[in-house]
């Protein structure tokens, strides 16, 4: 009796009792799974060698400084922009104020 290598792919464990659309609904589901994790940490690897010796041979495109997002800030003290002729015109009610009194001041006395 000769020995088989044992076969991870569901084509030998299928043998010859699954039927071909069995077989490709396997393939898909196998290609459907998530990676493990051996593949995935050599694909990563992989991409960090290449990202490595694109960087030695002066290949890599450069990096734009990644300026950090300027928050606004949610309560700013904006002082309030007064206009000259608001001024004058509080300036003649506080001289209106002083003057009236005055005269209340005056005709208490008398």
């Amino acid at each position: 009796m000769s020995r088989l290598k044992k076969s991870r792919s569901m084509k030998g464990k299928l043998g010859k009792t699954g039927t071909k659309e069995m077989l490709k609904e396997q393939k898909k589901a196998r290609k459907a799974a998530t990676p493990s994790r051996f593949d995935a940490k050599k694909a990563k690897q992989r991409k960090e060698q290449a990202h490595k010796k694109l960087d030695r041979l002066g290949l890599l495109p450069e990096k734009e400084v990644a300026q950090p997002k300027v928050r606004p800030k949610r309560f700013t003290f904006t002082p309030k922009v007064e206009d000259a002729a608001s001024q004058q015109v509080e300036q003649a009610k506080s001289e209106d104020l002083v003057k009236s009194d005055l005269l209340d001041s005056l005709t208490e006395q008398n």
